[in-house]
């Protein structure tokens, strides 16, 4: 059984427990491009300078088209970017910004720069270029040298995918690889390891700070790398789970699980009181994948993680919850194929049901509402269907005449005060976190994103399909739904088709230990939250994701409900 639908967001994973829309955003400065840092000293020229007219260069000042600015020896600076990336260039530097926004453009004239790239849209592009090669970045985190006399140079890729160009050669270098190009000979094949000679960090005695983000459990990172990583965190752990188990395809998986707090990662840096961080590791014989889950909220979390946790799904109260997510970012490897979401701008939306029609407000903005018809019937080929949102997920879902009189439509909350599962009633308020933005990314390249409707004038989005503009590849995106195994079989599988031509398609399955698909009986008549609980523990989760980007290959995940209802991420 197929069903086709229209506007689509990325498919629902396994781990939506953890969020329940997938999301990015990162505040804009007035700039698109601004000096965050110096170490030791700095010059810029500026465009409409007369050549060698050098000014010292400050931070916070802008670096715009034309631009030109050069770091001494020993020296370091760091460029803000205004979508939250940033660049580094080391010691005895010289880079011209070429184009700030909406693509970012800079020419590396001689020394190095690390570029760390964040919500790189479909439509946007960043590149560098050298006398010799451009790198076009279809990743997230990349060094790149020039040699001043101009006859070598290097790219390390840290994270994602940097595709180079040199005399109409175009190679990629993924994470965890470094390529050299020199004057006198053609582009050869990228290697593993660094490229020779200090990082920029090594150069700036910062070689601590990254030696410390080597231990935390990222994307780019081979098993080794991981596991490593993995065992240092587990030290800290509030919630461990593990076990073996076999997995749909008949396959052993060794399963390790962990809930950590204070995540040392650069994205909770400026706030780790406010941070928490899921891991969850599968081992096979012949392969070998990870999952992990950063999320920040609105304060510093409480002493039992859980109070904090038990609210990311949404809450049934009359009051606001104490915590709320702001910002998270989700990644899942195979160590060759990266899946990256990424949310920022979370604030919560209070949603009042009065009968008829669902009423989103904005509690700290009286006047941004928005009310949506809680059922809105429609007739095609002579046949009733019913358009019915569902407050709790953000969307709207077509039903049959019959498939509405069953109460498909129906969104069901958890009432912690009864342990009930049941519709919102007219008496009820639900609150739930929205988010202001979101990124979704295949082995570095955007697929799809979201940020609010700047023609309505919107800030902060209440409702995504009424608030939000999205952007895909290839501008377009068309969804397919399936049963693959049976209406009563727990597998369901969801393929995207972009209008790049590309797909990407999740299948989700409910499985014993010994590797059997769940009935969808099994959960029929789960009233109340204890017996839903009782029930899951019986069960384990497994998603498996394919992807034109991944060449055949896959990343699949099995995941054990027990770690997310100990920590309260599920009740």
């Amino acid at each position: 059984m197929t069903a086709a639908i229209g506007r689509f967001r990325t498919p629902g994973f396994i781990f939506g427990a953890l969020a329940p829309a997938l999301l990015f955003s990162l505040p804009l400065s007035a700039e698109p491009v601004v000096v965050k840092k110096i170490r030791g000293k700095a010059e810029i020229h500026r465009a409409k300078a007369p050549a060698g007219r050098w000014a010292p260069l400050r931070p916070g000042a802008p670096v715009r088209p034309g631009d030109e600015v050069r770091t001494a020896r020993e020296s370091r600076t760091e460029l803000k970017l205004d979508d939250g990336s940033k660049v580094v260039l080391g010691s005895g530097s010289r880079v011209k910004v070429v184009e700030s926004s909406p693509h970012r453009f800079f020419t590396l004239a001689a020394g190095r720069m690390k570029s760390f790239v964040k919500n790189l849209r479909p439509t946007n592009k960043f590149g560098v270029r050298t006398p010799l090669a451009a790198a076009s970045v279809r990743g997230t985190v990349f060094e790149m040298g020039f040699d001043e006399q101009g006859n070598r140079g290097f790219l390390d890729v840290s994270r994602g995918i940097v595709s180079l160009n040199q005399d109409g050669r175009e190679v990629d270098v993924r994470g965890g690889q470094r390529i050299d190009f020199l004057s006198d000979r053609p582009l050869g094949e990228p290697v593993r390891g660094r490229s020779t000679g200090a990082s920029i960090e090594e150069e700036s005695g910062e070689d601590g700070d990254r030696q410390a983000l080597k231990r935390e459990v990222g994307l780019g990172m081979s098993k080794e790398m991981v596991m490593a990583a993995a065992a240092d965190e587990m030290r800290l752990a509030e919630y461990q789970e593990g076990k073996v188990l076999i997995d749909v395809h008949g396959d052993q998986v060794r399963l390790e699980e962990y809930v950590i707090r204070r995540p040392r990662d650069a994205f909770a840096a400026a706030n780790p009181d406010r941070a928490f961080k899921l891991v969850v590791l599968n081992e096979r014989d012949a392969r070998f994948d990870y999952f992990y889950y950063l999320g920040l909220f609105n304060q510093d979390l409480p002493e039992d993680l859980s109070v904090a946790l038990n609210d990311v799904r949404g809450k049934l109260s009359a009051a606001a919850p104490d915590y709320f997510l702001t910002a998270y970012e989700m990644g899942q490897s195979n160590t060759q194929d990266t899946v990256l979401d990424q949310a920022t701008g979370g604030h919560l939306v209070k949603i009042t049901y009065d009968g008829t029609n669902y009423c989103l407000e904005d509690p700290t903005d009286a006047s941004n509402t928005r009310t949506i018809l809680a059922d809105d019937p429609f007739t095609q080929d002579g046949d009733t269907y019913h358009k019915v949102y569902d407050p709790v997920g953000d969307r709207f879902v077509n039903l049959s005449e019959a498939q509405f009189a069953a109460g498909g439509g129906q969104s069901a909350v958890y009432d912690a005060g009864t342990d009930l599962f049941r519709p919102i009633g007219t008496s009820d308020t639900f609150w739930r976190t929205s988010f202001n933005s979101y990124s979704h990314a295949l082995n570095g390249i955007a697929k799809q994103s979201y940020i609010p409707d700047a023609t309505q004038g919107i800030t902060s989005i209440l409702a995504l399909d009424h608030d939000a503009t999205f952007t895909f590849a290839g501008g377009s995106v068309f969804a397919v739904t399936e049963t693959p195994s049976g209406v009563d079989s727990l597998h369901n599988r969801v393929t995207l088709f972009y209008g790049d031509g590309a797909f990407e398609t999740v299948n989700t399955y409910i499985i014993s230990d010994d590797g059997k698909i769940g009935p969808v009986s099994a959960f029929n008549g789960l009233a109340s939250g204890a017996a839903f609980k009782d029930e899951l523990l019986k069960w384990n989760y497994e998603q498996v994701y394919e992807a034109t980007e991944f060449e055949g290959r896959k990343i699949d995940l099995v995941v054990e409900p027990k770690i997310l209802i100990k920590s309260g991420l599920l009740r």
